[in-house]
């Protein structure tokens, strides 16, 4: 009874939390800015509502009859819901099947086929998820060129849906996260007590990694599974909208509303939600509390005694910590698999810092083309060409200047919103950890579980769309205004997430044995942290660092998709049907992509693309390298040592050989 207590209380906080977030746009109304009895009644209104059967419907604009029409939650249950839940629930299967044969096929395997593999999985992470799309797309184009046979349809129209093409879109990054999920799991459980046992039956690798590490294997990554679920969801929205499908995210976009909103919020939540409630029952998962020792000893903020110790240490230790210090650089920036990556985004950083100081960012527009005898050779957009490198976009902007802008914009914006997460879910760790009670840390954890259910892109979306996006191009914050709130909200609405996955890292720390000497002995907090917690949890806290700037990336690739621009951008009276970013950002070229994949124009998507794809392999490497240990092969073959005939009765190993002079073998 008290599991059901538990689970109907974590739905109904994950319930309140989505109605509030579905209610934050009304808060960017121009006319009512900032206006939170507005925004508390909206709330009230859409907790009424739900409970009003005749309101549940949905508001949509119907293409075909160029009309608005309303659909009942019945029959997007039935139809939108259930065409998009199809393709994600098939493109998880399939990934899941595909990832792990792959893994035992690379486990199974040695030599430059296991490394080749490894090297391959990341690669195509660092593609971004709708880049597939154009990849498929050309595909078929080409081979319906040359055979005059089209094999797959990559677009919905009317009643004809499509299937395949969105599936094997969508399983791509799940089966490449999969894939070396399996592998990091497979490799960890070789090195329990009873693989040897089972070695030393006669068991070959195959039979062990099949009959008694796969058992093991599942159970942790059901596990770890939310976050990959949490990526795809987002991934689906981009699918359903290159694709034309008229999925969740149309039906989002077309009721923008906030019981709309709280309703399709409400249906992507409530499925994946029951799901992992059911299924953690049924594995019987251990719910340790791990930092109980807490509850018992109050640990004072600081102690005098012990910060004036921190600081002389400081002071005169330099030389004792020098080896420590240079043993962790020596490990960490001195490998080529860190410093080459990092130079790449130096690079790209400076260069686009060096043009904005020569060239005051100036991008160059070329609507006309004309030839030696002043006739107009082409019109805007422009391929690309000796003249005008990498061509220009459909109003004749240069492609190549607008990457030199917008490049410095996309990396500084993504070190500060990646760095602000790290950074406020440390500090809210320790609060976390350290001050918080069971019950507390019971409700941050309820709310992390639950944001693995949203997808983080939808969430942001909903949060910046009356915000960045201006239909009269009239501003009533500022540019600086606009991008802080944009970075406090991408920066705050993983906050939950990181405040959990930080605290039980310190906690890992704090069940060591000296670290609870230390607190018993009458350690301070600062002394803990400080001397204790800090130095095993600054590798992590790299690699949380370098994680979040490749989800970021990816977001602004989302969102650029879905016309959100940083700083944001403004339907114009002398442009009306085209959005005008604040600044040149890559996100904003990115916007253009569902125009490209009707008219093949590739040469205005490739370069940002490009870009993204640079930087996403770059921090992809970099969090690899900080994370992978040196570790021996998974099935390291053992070499008996050869043996020494020094008598007819007395043999001795090589490694004896060297303890024994050759007068006494005589």
């Amino acid at each position: 009874m008290r599991i059901i207590i538990n689970t109907f209380t974590k739905y109904f906080l994950g319930l309140l939390g989505i109605i509030l977030m579905s209610c934050t746009p009304v808060l960017f109304v121009e006319s009512q800015f900032f206006n939170f009895q507005l925004y508390f009644s909206t709330f009230w209104g859409v907790l009424k509502s739900f409970l009003i059967p005749s309101e549940w419907q949905l508001n949509f604009f119907n293409y075909s009859t160029a009309e608005t029409g309303n659909i009942t939650y019945l029959d997007y249950f039935k139809g939108p819901y259930l065409y998009s839940m199809q393709i994600f629930i098939s493109s998880i299967l399939f990934a899941l099947f595909t990832s792990f044969i792959l893994s035992h096929l690379t486990l199974l395997s040695k030599g430059i086929f296991r490394r080749t593999a490894l090297k391959t999985a990341r690669f195509l992470e660092s593609f971004p998820d709708f880049s597939y799309v154009f990849i498929i797309q050309i595909l078929v184009v080409q081979f319906y060129l040359a055979t005059d046979l089209i094999i797959l349809n990559f677009y919905s129209l009317g009643d004809n849906l499509v299937y395949l093409a969105p599936i094997l879109c969508l399983s791509v990054l799940p089966t490449i996260l999969f894939y070396k999920l399996f592998i990091l799991l497979y490799e960890e459980e070789w090195k329990q007590p009873y693989i040897e046992l089972a070695r030393s039956k006669g068991l070959n690798h195959f039979e062990i990694l099949l009959k008694h590490c796969t058992s093991n294997v599942l159970k942790s990554l059901f596990y770890n599974s939310k976050s990959i679920v949490w990526l795809t969801l987002s991934s689906l929205l981009i699918i359903e909208l290159l694709f034309g499908m008229e999925g969740i995210l149309y039906y989002l976009m077309s009721d923008f509303s906030p019981m709309g909103t709280s309703f399709i919020l409400l249906s992507i939540f409530t499925p994946f939600f029951i799901f992992y409630s059911v299924a953690e029952r049924m594995v019987d998962r251990e719910r340790i509390e791990r930092n109980t020792i807490f509850e018992k000893f109050s640990l004072p903020f600081g102690d005098t005694t012990q910060i004036r110790s921190i600081l002389k240490v400081r002071r005169v230790r330099d030389r004792e910590r020098s080896p420590v210090v240079t043993t962790l650089i020596h490990n960490t920036f001195k490998r080529r698999r860190v410093i080459v990556p990092l130079l790449i985004v130096l690079s790209l950083l400076g260069t686009s810092l060096l043009y904005n100081i020569l060239f005051d960012d100036q991008i160059d527009q070329i609507n006309y083309i004309y030839n030696d005898e002043g006739a107009i050779v082409s019109t805007a957009p422009h391929p690309p060409s000796s003249a005008i490198l990498f061509g220009t976009d459909p109003y004749g902007y240069s492609i190549f200047q607008q990457l030199l802008v917008g490049i410095k914009y996309t990396i500084l914006i993504t070190l500060l919103i990646a760095t602000l997460r790290v950074v406020v879910g440390y500090l809210f760790s320790i609060f976390y950890v350290f001050y918080f009670n069971q019950r507390s840390r019971k409700v941050i954890t309820s709310l992390s579980d639950g944001m693995h259910f949203l997808p983080l892109t939808l969430l942001v979306f909903v949060l910046l769309t009356p915000l960045l996006i201006n239909t009269n191009g009239v501003w009533i914050l500022s540019f600086t205004e606009r991008l802080s709130i944009q970075v406090f909200i991408m920066s705050i609405i993983v906050l939950p997430v990181t405040t959990s996955l930080i605290g039980n890292e310190m906690n890992e720390t704090l069940k060591k044995e000296y670290v609870q000497s230390s607190v018993v002995m009458g350690g301070s907090l600062i002394w803990i942290l400080l001397k204790h917690i800090n130095p095993q949890l600054w590798p992590k806290l790299v690699l949380f660092w370098t994680q979040h700037m490749v989800q970021v990336l990816q977001m602004f690739v989302h969102l650029g998709i879905l016309n959100i621009f940083v700083g944001g951008a403004a339907y114009f009276p002398d442009t009306p049907n085209r959005l005008i970013p604040e600044i040149y950002e890559l996100s904003g070229m990115i916007a253009i992509s569902r125009e490209v994949f009707v008219t093949n124009q590739f040469w205005m998507i490739l370069p940002p693309l490009f870009i993204f794809m640079l930087l996403i392999y770059c921090f992809n490497t970099i969090s690899d390298a900080i994370s992978q240990k040196q570790q021996a092969p998974l099935f390291k073959k053992i070499k008996k040592p050869k043996k020494v005939v020094v008598s007819d009765t007395i043999e001795l190993t090589l490694d004896a050989k060297r303890f024994i002079k050759l007068g006494e073998l005589k």
